[in-house]
């Protein structure tokens, strides 16, 4: 056996039999062993970038690792947004690229090249992985893959890249003979429990954060803990989709454009448990003091080095694995009789969803919260970045069966449609693509992905005629000066359902919601539909700065405010 075929037997004994990536010489035998193994499959995108985002997008939906592998130099290079995505939002992935023969090395570390095509893709990448590290030695396999594996799916879980020479990958080993890696146990502080119980039974006002942290296996637990207290819930983006069957559920926060009620429950709360949130600028503002500003805080975090990063000087820290946590807490009623504090909020999200339907320039949720009413139930969702990505957070409607997955912390364009790919090879469930038309243009090449592979996707492309998240902030901060963003001013976007249409997928433009209720999703064909709108969109409800991040535009009457205030 040879190298590369005992790395695709290692992957396919750990439940991965799917591979993305694009062929090239330097990966060519790794390839060929993935070709060659009846169990597994290889997936080729049409740019490696492309190939990234699809490991994350199965690892986002699998809870396992994605795989993906690139040739080297450019191929190793494209690779290295999808890195980055998995490693900010904590995605288990492995990469393999391909790298020039180790005898092709000239031994002289300050030349500018090795080779052709080689360049120190581990160097690069190591600011953006968990470990990365290039197989000088065939004997080594085994201990760097279970390496890979376990620092991937340990602790906070993130990319690996794995440097692999060309030689190496044909080299024969004797698996009997190979070193194995032994990992070392992490051991965690012992956790506090009595601090959390006797801070929910003074409470009067808690609520409960949910991040991308949170591990999935332990969901129901959690879950039961929260109606059993019935404590409010609020998550971050990347958490949306826990407990969205729920009425304690109120929303994402956000420091521009999180959901108004659950800004609101953190502006009013009195205690705010925090678990597996980063708690970072983008959600908490940039102006600590008003974040919580009358909570106690509790934040449970498997990162030592995120909680450095302290939101209050007082607040309780736990450094624990979510899942351990939550494994160990007692269900019982903690909570004293806190109905006051659910029948404001509940009424507060009411009144700010009545109020806001009434806000003409909120058209474009009006498509998003149509197209989820549309939707069967057994689809992964996948939203790309931009105005769109605010539209979905706010107004898709999820059903129970439903992932919503977002790039979070590196927040790429071109995400979606690869991603959508990735997610549904990790479950067989179709899948749709929500993006806008500067996000979609970032991979568009992926249809032929799509066409080649008969695949289940819907594509959503709300064109508004620009990069309307970008025009915003030139609206408000740069004099509306519109430089590489409209359509008079170096930026494009091009006919998708043409496009669609030249790919062999079938593509529809609308210009109305009572178009989009006439088109079915139910069928399992690929589609495209273009959404054409108005080059003024705007993503609202939005808070704007210098304002505190609970009071948004369109701002609500004063006299209303002070009520919610007063409460």
């Amino acid at each position: 056996m040879n190298v590369s075929d005992y790395i695709i037997d290692f992957f396919i004994q750990k439940g991965i039999k799917d591979f993305f990536g694009y062929q090239g010489t330097m990966i060519a035998y790794f390839v060929d062993a993935i070709h060659r193994n009846p169990e597994a499959n290889n997936h080729s995108c049409y740019n490696e970038q492309g190939a990234s985002f699809a490991a994350c997008g199965y690892a986002q939906v699998s809870k396992t690792c994605g795989v993906a592998y690139s040739t080297s130099g450019p191929g190793a290079v494209n690779l290295l947004s999808g890195i980055a995505n998995a490693y900010f939002d904590s995605e288990p992935t492995i990469f393999i690229t391909g790298q020039l023969n180790t005898y092709e090395y000239t031994g002289i570390p300050e030349m500018r090249q090795q080779g052709f095509q080689e360049i120190n893709i581990v160097e690069m990448a190591k600011p953006i992985t968990k470990y990365a590290v290039q197989v000088k030695s065939a004997e080594r396999i085994r201990y760097e893959l279970e390496k890979a594996w376990y620092l991937a799916n340990e602790g906070r879980k993130g990319s690996v890249l794995i440097d692999l020479p060309m030689n190496i990958q044909r080299t024969e080993i004797n698996p009997e003979k190979l070193e194995s890696f032994t990992p070392i146990t992490k051991r965690y502080p012992e956790i506090n429990y009595d601090k959390i119980y006797k801070a929910l039974s003074k409470s009067k006002r808690p609520i409960m954060m949910i991040g991308n942290g949170v591990d999935f296996n332990v969901y129901p637990k959690l879950k039961e803990f929260i109606k059993i207290n019935s404590i409010p819930v609020i998550t971050s983006l990347l958490a949306r989709d826990f407990m969205i069957e729920s009425e304690l559920q109120f929303g994402n926060i956000g420091n521009s454009y999180g959901n108004r009620t659950a800004l609101m429950a953190t502006f009013k709360a009195d205690l705010l448990i925090s678990i597996g949130a980063s708690l970072g600028k983008k959600q908490t503002g940039v102006k600590l003091k008003d974040f919580a500003p009358n909570a106690s805080l509790i934040r449970i975090d498997i990162d030592e080095t995120q909680l450095k990063n302290k939101i209050k000087e007082t607040e309780f820290q736990i450094l624990a694995d979510s899942k351990i946590f939550i494994e160990g807490l007692t269900i019982k009623r903690y909570t004293p009789n806190i109905e006051t504090w659910i029948t404001f909020l509940k009424q507060t999200q009411q009144y700010y969803s009545n109020f806001d339907k009434n806000i003409p320039q909120l058209y474009p949720n009006h498509y998003i919260e149509l197209l989820s009413f549309n939707l069967p139930d057994n689809y992964n969702v996948v939203s790309d970045v931009g105005q769109h990505m605010m539209w979905v957070a706010q107004s898709f409607c999820l059903k129970e069966h439903q992932q919503l997955l977002f790039s979070g912390g590196h927040g790429a364009m071109g995400y979606a449609l690869p991603a959508a790919i990735g997610a549904y090879y990790a479950n067989k469930k179709p899948s749709i693509a929500i993006c806008g038309d500067g996000a979609f243009q970032m991979n568009i090449q992926e249809l032929q992905w799509i066409v080649r592979e008969h695949l289940p996707i819907k594509i959503v492309i709300m064109n508004n005629h620009c990069l309307g998240m970008i025009r915003s902030v030139q609206e408000d901060y740069i004099d509306s000066r519109y430089e590489g963003v409209t359509e008079d001013s170096n930026y494009s976007s091009c006919e998708f359902a043409k496009i669609a249409n030249a790919y062999g997928i079938k593509g529809i433009k609308i210009n109305s919601i009572d178009e989009l209720k006439a088109i079915s999703l139910i069928n399992s064909e690929p589609m495209l539909i273009e959404i054409n709108m108005d080059n003024k969109t705007l993503a609202l409800p939005k808070t704007f700065f210098g304002d505190p991040i609970y009071k948004q535009r369109p701002y609500i009457p004063e006299a209303d405010l002070k009520n919610m205030m007063d409460f």
